[in-house]
């Protein structure tokens, strides 16, 4: 998938990554999180779906996402005041739902 993967399918593609995500067994759950955290950061169409794709990544992926890209998409948020109250809220109400997500923690 991650092969086909390109500015024009990657809102369909990620999708159904994140779909997989949620039945993927542990091995598989680290690796997946991963790509689908590298192809956001290639092939975001806005800064804006790229903050809300990887915070879904973070919450389904039971902490198994790189610390590179953990800090990338508060750089994402940082550089871009447009996003500050946004991305807050957004990661607010992530955890609120769970603070057991390391990565969103």
């Amino acid at each position: 998938m991650f092969k086909i993967t390109n500015h024009q399918n990657i809102k369909s593609i990620s999708k159904e990554l994140l779909n997989y995500l949620l039945a993927a067994d542990s091995d598989f759950k680290k690796e997946l999180a991963n790509k689908i955290c590298m192809a956001c950061e290639k092939y975001a169409p806005t800064k804006k779906w790229h903050v809300d794709t990887v915070i879904k990544t973070l919450t389904l992926s039971e902490g198994y996402v790189k610390e590179e890209y953990i800090s990338q998409i508060i750089t994402v948020v940082a550089t871009n005041p447009s996003l500050h109250q946004y991305a807050v809220v957004r990661s607010y109400y992530a955890m609120k739902e769970n603070l057991n997500q390391i990565g969103m923690v």
